[in-house]
């Protein structure tokens, strides 16, 4: 047995003694060979009570239920100060009204397009959560950072120069001072949540009014069991949305939910400043409130209306969501810790306290390229309060613009504003930055088992985790991602796809191993294998794919629900500036496995003979490909035909796409064949364009519109406006593409009418 305490500060023998006895590990006292499913299956096997009582020795079981599991025994208070001293502390009294600031945000999510929220008298008692103690807390000992001790961190999220047990340190590795035996219970935890004149019951009521408390909380009552049963089996009732700043849409609500009111506690206060000031107002633009309040309830998010205007608005919103789930995650960590240790040094059993995941990392946010994380980057430091030189010096170098931006370029300038914005900055596509939450700053490249907030692309995370069948595989830090957030799906879908697929499938999975984790604070629906229904998926792109569609089919799940956000598309069409006429063929497929194979052989059979034969009076002829799998079909067989054209890829280099045009604007080519993510990456100028022939429509719908134009407005006077042609081929699987480019209100009848091919003229 370890020696009675004496006073309320451990010693260090003391400590490595109820270390060695298997008080403060968990699995110690079960031995190193049990495997962490089979602690996992015994966890959630023991009643909620006395759930983890297996997990030690008889002997020390009351010990460790009373806090001295891992974790829990290192939150202490120190002597330095009399008992009198301390009950003063924690006695003090709490302000009762939010500061103007938090009022004025308060008022600005009120007018929303849902209900108004209700006022409650909790919301009036509990305001000053986070810097009202900062001066106050002179008894608590705080933590004493390892910043100065710290291995550099590399991109991969690693420390450089580490082994597997340096990347297998604890939970909270970063919150002890081994050194003194330190506690990391803040000033911020003590003053908020000492309990005054029943603040606990007010902090309890308040926080079941939040919507990130319910969602996450350990409710095992018989609704929420419905609920998650309905989302296993995709039982939604289909509720449609008209909001007046977002557009239309469809809500996918389990049970009678419905339409919720805003959130009483909305943003955590400490946050409301930062946000104003990043903002460059007071509260939220009219679109900022309304998307907010959609990822505030925490359903399932998919905006398919995203624009470079309002870009700065889209990452703003998500980011602040993001920074505010992770403060009122942590924020509920320190007030557990706080009855911990209150608990401990009464010698009561201060009750299951579940508030963490297997590992640190609660939000995922994906993004294709560098520039974009470099906005997130510097919005999450501008809303931590923590943009120091020590901070953005490292950020501005890797992320930044750097000295090779072609934003000055002549040619850049001449480019259309939307690839302007897009490849503005840093454009590279392999990158990942862990963001950890210290106190009241944010620190920068943090590894990934201690960071709380990752910022990657999907290339860059994929050569993290590795592969499934390869011998590197590591994501067990994407086993307790509480918020995935995808911005620019179409531009990620430019580059590929399955990337993204292959993270939605490792995240939310047991880990292999324990990584230090403290399961007696791990949620019961993450050790049931629920955190599929828990996670919310926000998803953010210009346009509605069939990939997007398939993710939130399949991949969104969460017990809130699911919004879908598609807007009224008038079409492309209305944007041609050439009077051509463009001609729509249906295909008739019967079936989408065979889709692909009867689009070659209608091309290859009917409309290349005809184009072979036109070429012997008119060369200048472009096809226009979506698919890069079609475009290398199409080439090779082209080449097998011995026919004259160039073919203009993605993987093309600048000499080879400028001969090829060169020679096609002479007319010394039949055809030139033309892949979309080319025109994506680099927005050729193509001249001499006489019969324009889309092989499939483009997922973009933007780029219909300039190559159909560019048949008017980069020709010479040889060819006249009635010798212009352009005809596109379309099958019943091109909803999505056809209703983006000739319109809502016309692509239901090109996909069931009667007839096969229309004209626009």
């Amino acid at each position: 047995m370890p020696p009675a305490r004496k006073s309320n500060k451990l010693t260090r023998k003391e400590l490595q003694q109820l270390k060695d006895y298997g008080q403060l590990d968990p699995l110690g006292a079960m031995g190193a060979e049990n495997d962490l499913d089979e602690l996992i299956s015994k966890a959630i096997s023991k009643s909620s009570h006395g759930r983890f009582s297996g997990m030690v020795p008889a002997d020390s079981d009351s010990r460790y239920r009373g806090g001295r599991g891992r974790g829990h025994g290192r939150h202490r208070h120190r002597d330095r100060s009399s008992r009198s001293d301390r009950d003063l502390m924690l006695n003090k009294s709490r302000k009762s009204a939010r500061p103007d600031a938090y009022t004025k945000l308060l008022k600005s999510l009120s007018s929303s397009t849902n209900a108004p929220a209700k006022p409650s008298a909790a919301i009036v008692s509990d305001d000053d959560d986070d810097d009202s103690g900062s001066e106050d807390g002179g008894d608590v000992l705080m933590e004493q950072s390892d910043d100065d001790n710290d291995e550099a961190i590399d991109d991969n999220g690693m420390s450089e120069g580490s082994d597997d047990a340096d990347a297998d340190q604890g939970y909270e590795v970063d919150e002890v001072d081994r050194d003194t035996g330190g506690s990391d219970i803040d000033e911020e935890a003590h003053t908020d949540y000492e309990p005054t004149a029943g603040s606990d019951d007010i902090a309890e009521v308040y926080e079941a009014n939040d919507f990130m408390a319910a969602h996450f909380s350990d409710d095992t009552s018989g609704l929420m069991n419905q609920k998650v049963a309905a989302a296993s089996q995709k039982e939604y009732k289909q509720v449609p949305v008209n909001d007046p700043v977002l557009g239309s849409g469809v809500l996918s609500d389990i049970g009678d939910g419905g339409l919720k009111e805003a959130n009483p506690r909305p943003l955590k206060q400490r946050l409301v400043k930062p946000f104003n000031k990043l903002n460059n107002r007071d509260g939220f633009t009219d679109f900022q409130r309304g998307l907010f309040n959609w990822m505030d309830q925490y359903r399932d998010v998919v905006y398919a209306n995203r624009s470079f205007e309002r870009d700065d608005d889209i990452t703003t919103v998500y980011t602040l969501h993001a920074m505010n789930h992770v403060m009122k995650a942590r924020e509920r960590e320190r007030r557990n810790n706080v009855k911990l240790s209150k608990a401990h040094a009464s010698g009561t059993d201060a009750g299951e306290l579940r508030d963490r995941g297997f590992t640190r990392p609660r939000v995922l946010i994906l993004t294709p390229f560098r520039n974009t994380a470099y906005k997130i980057v510097k919005k999450i430091l501008k809303l931590a309060s923590s943009d120091d030189a020590s901070n953005t010096a490292r950020i501005d170098k890797e992320y930044g613009p750097g000295e090779d931006d072609d934003s000055e370029n002549k040619t850049y300038k001449r480019k259309p504003a939307d690839f302007q914005h897009t490849f503005a900055g840093n454009i590279d596509d392999s990158f990942r930055i862990g963001m950890k939450f210290h106190f009241n700053s944010v620190k920068p490249y943090a590894d990934f088992y201690r960071a709380d907030i990752i910022v990657a692309s999907p290339i860059g995370l994929r050569m993290t985790t590795g592969s499934e069948r390869g011998d590197r595989k590591d994501f067990d830090f994407l086993s307790s991602i509480e918020m995935v957030i995808v911005d620019q799906c179409d531009v990620l879908l430019m580059q590929n796809w399955d990337h993204v697929l292959q993270i939605f499938d490792c995240m939310n999975r047991t880990p292999k191993k324990d990584h230090g984790c403290d399961f007696s604070r791990v949620y019961n629906w993450l050790l049931e294998g629920m955190a599929e229904y828990r996670r919310q998926t926000i998803m953010i792109s210009e346009y509605m794919t069939p990939e997007i569609q398939a993710i939130f089919n399949n991949n969104c799940r969460s017990i809130e629900g699911k919004v879908r956000f598609k807007p009224f598309m008038k079409g492309a069409v209305t944007d041609v500036v050439a009077q051509v006429p463009q001609v729509f063929k249906r295909l008739n497929v019967k079936r989408l496995a065979t889709a692909a194979d009867d689009r070659f052989v209608h091309f290859t059979e009917n409309m290349l003979p005809e184009l072979e034969k036109a070429a012997a009076n008119d060369k200048h002829t472009l096809i226009f490909v979506s698919s890069y799998f079609d475009f290398v079909r199409i080439r090779n067989h082209c080449r097998d035909r011995g026919f004259s054209f160039a073919a203009i890829s993605e993987y093309s280099t600048r000499t080879e796409a400028m001969h090829a045009r060169m020679d096609f604007y002479k007319g010394d080519l039949q055809f030139i064949i033309y892949s979309e993510r080319a025109h994506f990456y680099h927005r050729y100028p193509i001249k001499g364009i006489h019969h324009m022939i889309f092989y499939s429509l483009p997922d973009h719908p933007i780029y219909y519109s300039e190559l159909v134009s560019l048949m008017l407005t980069s020709n010479d006077e040889t060819a006249s406006p009635d010798q212009l042609t352009c005809t596109a081929i379309y099958t019943k699987y091109d909803q999505l593409k056809l209703e983006r480019i000739v319109g809502t209100r016309l692509a239901p009848q090109l996909l069931t009418g009667e007839r096969s091919q229309f004209t626009f003229a």
